[in-house]
């Protein structure tokens, strides 16, 4: 399709009416405000209320009360076991940004964001950091802050599920929409909210079947969707376009529809690349979430999933009993991640972020040519730094711990994966092909 999308505005209700032009040109990027890494509404400078301070140390008196002498063996033997797998770590989108060693005395405390980040509960809590979080990220993905909403998620199936169990309280009738290249997650989700659902082909490249997509919409006959699209799916990077998807809803006149992007890779990176394919919230979309822990670097799974502030929230209540909303899918949350997050924003900044993400991009692209100099099939999307290529012998693919699909294999070029390691890969499989062609190999 050769649409694009002219102009949209947002009515109270967070639906939206827009207006397409027949155009060959696709949209440039809108500059959104100036980012810096501390939220406006921060005052690093002010100091936390501090109470007259008693003598305390549990945490000590515990581990001389109890030393565990044989902990410590065990571990360091585990921590080395690490180092060595992290060294031969390239077929899965987990960044190595920072040791977050600066957070190891946080630990020792029960942090709990339990509730809603914007209702901060009455006891230890990060809540403060993880808005600084949330109005950052809004930022970066065009969402007004003032206007908008979100918490940290245990991970980006959490995040999914709240943006698709928004959809289904806004349409109780809706029908799910998501593709065969989908997270896996998406059927765990439509049987827990007991949703129908229906599931649309991709091309064997990953890319969506729009005309699949146009045959079930005719089919539905109007009646209520939720649409979860993937930026970046999970074996090919393909990138399930949201602009051509809502094209194809104004051609068919479809209004009653929620519209969810799983941007769990490509949604913190996406937003620095310039001409990427437009999927924040300059569209008209509802609810988008990304993963903390994949090129954002976090040590713990977690995520971040960001709406409008909108007058349905699927678990909207009282939580008196600890002093906050039950806003969130999960209740307890980690306090620790928002700190995680927050620590990347203030060491790398939006420079720095868009720096790795250029790089990543780049190693991807010279992986590519360097597996095709060496006789080896390759592909990658563009600006995707996911490249898919022929499955290797069992061994090697345990080895560099490659994330295998059918007769194909994956690397993912996130930051930590180094040339060093690829140049070691690619000798690996290359020694491999040519004992096998000469009957050495197994």
């Amino acid at each position: 399709m050769q649409n694009k999308l002219e102009v949209i505005r947002w009515s109270a209700d967070c639906s939206a009416t827009s207006s397409f032009e027949s155009s060959t040109s696709t949209p440039e990027p809108e500059k959104g405000p100036a980012l810096s890494p501390t939220s406006p509404q921060a005052d690093p400078s002010a100091p936390y209320p501090t109470e007259r301070r008693m003598t305390y140390d549990p945490w000590g008196q515990h581990e001389r009360r109890f030393p565990g002498n044989g902990a410590a063996a065990r571990l360091t033997a585990l921590k080395a076991h690490f180092e060595d797998r992290s060294a031969h770590y390239i077929g899965f989108p987990n960044s190595r940004l920072l040791s977050f060693a600066a957070l190891a005395d946080f630990l020792k405390f029960n942090i709990n964001n339990i509730g809603d980040p914007f209702h901060p509960n009455n006891g230890i809590n990060t809540c403060d950091f993880e808005q600084e979080v949330i109005a950052f990220w809004s930022t970066a993905l065009h969402l007004d802050p003032t206007a908008g909403w979100g918490y940290i998620t245990n991970g980006s199936t959490e995040g999914i599920m709240y943006g698709i169990a928004q959809g289904r309280d806004r349409y109780e009738d809706a029908i799910l929409i998501f593709s065969d290249q989908s997270h896996y997650c998406l059927h765990k989700i439509a049987h827990l909210l007991r949703l129908p659902h229906r599931v649309i082909p991709n091309h064997p490249d990953g890319t969506l079947n729009l005309e699949a997509l146009n045959t079930t919409l005719a089919e539905l006959g109007g009646r209520p969707c939720i649409l979860n699209l993937t930026v970046g799916t999970t074996f090919h990077g393909a990138i399930e376009a949201p602009q051509q998807v809502l094209e194809l809803l104004e051609q068919r006149h479809c209004r009653d529809f929620h519209l969810h992007v799983d941007a769990a890779l490509y949604g913190p990176m996406h937003c620095w690349i310039a001409g990427a394919p437009l999927f924040d919230f300059r569209l008209p979309i509802h609810t988008l979430s990304f993963s903390g822990h994949k090129f954002l670097g976090a040590p713990i799974p977690c995520g971040l999933v960001l709406s409008h502030r909108d007058p349905i929230q699927p678990f909207a209540g009282s939580a008196e009993y600890v002093g906050s909303l039950d806003t969130t899918l999960s209740g307890s949350r980690d306090g620790f991640c928002a700190l995680v997050l927050w620590l990347v924003i203030q060491q790398l900044g939006p420079q720095g972020l868009a720096e790795l993400a250029a790089e990543s991009l780049q190693m991807a692209a010279e992986l590519v040519s360097r597996l095709k100099a060496a006789g080896i099939a390759a592909t990658r999307h563009p600006q995707g730094c996911i490249v898919v290529f022929p499955r290797p012998e069992q061994a090697i693919a345990r080895r560099w711990q490659l994330a295998t699909y059918g007769d194909f294999a994956h690397i993912v070029t996130v930051p930590g994966v180094t040339q060093e390691m690829i140049g070691a890969f690619i000798a690996e499989l290359v020694e491999a092909g040519a004992q096998t062609a000469t009957g050495l190999g197994p």
